[in-house]
């Protein structure tokens, strides 16, 4: 239904009709206007009493330009004889062309911008273009047709003529203009597409950025500088306002002399009071309160900047507080960490070599020397993962970088930890890229880095799940992603799991040292890449990002 009542041929359908209703109400408008008018409203209904009405308008001179005898026997004489005869017909015609007229304006304007059955309002090429041009070429066109039509002379039908064509003119040009501002406003913003909207905006642009250059220009200028400019073109301006006191002396001087005083002493109390609000923040950061901020919405220029800075040194002081109380934290849980990592082998050790000096069996020696070389492995794979953490975290390990193709060495790395996947009932899934990714990398500490991720996976990872292993291009390098679903619940943070000698087991039941992701973020350093990790509920993801060859 919708896409039948606007479509353009029930547009322009309209459009026709509405050009035919208006002059259909015009002409009997005009017939109206031509039995009512004041010459005609009382005659006598006969020709007697037209002859003696048009004898009138000759008497007061409107047809001075003809004779009476052409007026009793020309055309005119049959119009309004017309008209004063069927004046009572035209009253109901009128009426109903009007209601006409207006439904028919109503429709039009309803429709405008609307294109079938489709949503909102839709501009034509027409539509488009600015609306305060389409609106002056309309106001011309209407102003130059009213010029010709106080300009026109001729005889009756001629003007008659020429007069219906100019107002049907215009009315069309008013009908596109309502029609097109109609449709602007449907789609919204009409006032954009305007050239003096552009014309603004560009000015205010400039201004706008003059404005710009023009603070950045006084921020430059030292704020001691800027205060005595200040100050001298104040003093200046009153000394040429007293000296033109020699000259010329009024009430208004006085008043211009108060409201510069005034003005002086708003400004100083107003500067006092700003710099009172930043008193008493500097006061309040010194004793320690690092959580008190300056309110800066009534400060104003320097003091507002000053004030910001302020607030910007209780932040870093919070953060470096922060920090710090987390680093000592982290001191002492390494220390706990290590002291309790370096114990447990030692302990053994101590134990079973005791338990050999004392009188045993052949087995229980074969045991306890199983348990013996057991325990001093673990101990020696932590010494060599802290000396190796020490110098990662230093960066004293010699690097190599060459060209490096990641797909090899990630399916390699994959192909040796085979077995230890499926001990831990983890499924590797490896998505690598069709055309061959080359990295500058050093082969070993790549090598280390993904046997460091690998061996993260096979102790925590939770079984009977994937593990997934991509590759792939991005913002112009290479980036590895080894992710899997922890086994145990992930009660840290990513920042703090990337500390020396943290696991995600809190309790310690597993082997490990929790150096392997410091050691792969150091070592992952000093090949130029980085190298981050992320925690999802479960979700454990370590994303390597490496330069492209």
């Amino acid at each position: 239904m919708k896409k039948a009542l606007y479509s353009f041929p029930m547009k322009a359908l309209a459009v026709f009709l509405f050009t035919l209703t208006s002059l259909f109400t015009g002409f009997f408008g005009g017939v109206i206007v031509a039995a009512y008018d004041g010459h005609f409203y009382s005659v006598p209904d006969s020709i007697g009493g037209y002859t003696q009405a048009v004898a009138y308008l000759y008497e007061d001179g409107w047809l001075s330009d003809y004779t009476h005898e052409h007026l009793l026997t020309g055309s005119e004489r049959g119009f309004y004889e017309f008209s004063f005869y069927n004046r009572y017909g035209a009253i109901a015609l009128t009426a109903v062309g009007a209601v006409l007229f207006l439904t028919l304006f109503i429709y039009l304007m309803a429709a405008a911008g609307r294109r079938g059955d489709r949503e909102g309002a839709v501009l034509s090429a027409m539509d488009k273009i600015p609306f305060d041009v389409t609106l002056a070429a309309g106001i011309t066109v209407i102003s130059l047709l009213i010029i010709l039509l106080t300009e026109t002379y001729g005889d009756f039908a001629f003007i008659l003529v020429v007069t219906v064509a100019a107002l049907l003119v215009i009315l069309l040009t008013v009908l596109y203009i309502l029609y097109t501002f109609s449709a602007r406003v449907k789609a919204g913003g009409w006032w954009r597409n305007t050239v003096t909207f552009m014309l603004l905006r560009l000015i205010w642009r400039a201004l706008r950025a003059a404005g710009r250059a023009i603070s950045r220009f006084l921020r430059a200028i030292p704020m001691v500088w800027r205060v005595s400019l200040v100050v001298a073109a104040y003093i200046a301006l009153v000394f040429v306002m007293i000296g033109s006191r020699f000259w010329y002396y009024d009430d208004f001087m006085e008043f211009t002399f108060f409201l510069l005083f005034f003005v002086a002493g708003v400004v100083v109390i107003l500067g006092a009071a700003q710099m009172r609000a930043l008193h008493k923040a500097a006061k309040e950061l010194a004793s320690g309160n690092l959580d008190y901020k300056v309110d800066t919405k009534h400060l104003y220029f320097d003091f507002r900047r000053h004030a910001e800075n302020l607030n910007s040194i209780g932040d870093g002081l919070s953060a470096a507080v922060d920090q710090r109380m987390r680093s000592e934290r982290l001191k002492t849980e390494l220390i706990t960490n290590v002291s309790h990592d370096i114990k447990t082998p030692l302990t053994s050790i101590v134990n079973y070599v005791d338990l050999l000096q004392k009188e045993h069996t052949a087995e229980q020696e074969a045991q306890y020397l199983d348990v013996l070389k057991r325990q001093s492995d673990k101990l020696r794979r932590l010494t060599v993962d802290l000396v190796e953490a020490s110098k990662a975290s230093t960066g004293n390990l010699p690097t190599e970088l060459v060209p490096t193709n990641l797909a090899e060495l990630i399916n390699q790395a994959v192909a040796e930890y085979a077995e230890k996947f499926e001990a831990g009932k983890l499924s590797p899934i490896v998505t690598l890229p069709d055309k061959p990714i080359t990295v500058l990398a050093d082969g070993r500490h790549l090598w280390r880095v993904l046997d460091n991720l690998f061996n993260n996976a096979v102790k925590y990872a939770q079984p009977g799940t994937r593990v997934y292993i991509d590759a792939r291009r991005m913002d112009g390098g290479a980036v590895i992603q080894v992710k899997n679903i922890s086994r145990d619940r992930l009660n840290v943070s990513a920042d703090e799991l990337m500390e020396r000698f943290v696991r995600g087991d809190q309790s310690r039941h597993t082997e490990g040292s929790g150096l392997g992701l410091s050691i792969a973020r150091s070592l992952t350093e000093i090949m130029g890449g980085s190298f981050d990790i992320s925690i999802d509920g479960d979700l454990f993801k370590a994303e390597i990002r490496l330069k492209i060859v």
